[in-house]
């Protein structure tokens, strides 16, 4: 996982992945899985503050 910094309190934090089903699915049917990788990102949240954002 890649480590960025929190837009709000400018601590670094771990970026969010994808779901399980997300990967499952772009394996599976590899041209509309794609789709499903843009759409399936989980939200980042900062452990220290709790801001959550889309990274």
């Amino acid at each position: 996982m890649a480590s960025i910094t929190c837009q709000k309190c400018g601590k670094p934090t771990e970026r969010a992945g994808y779901p399980v089903w997300a990967i499952v699915v772009s394996i599976c049917l590899f041209p509309l899985g794609l789709l499903s990788l843009l759409a399936g990102r989980k939200p980042t949240t900062c452990g220290s503050c709790g801001f959550t954002w889309q990274a």
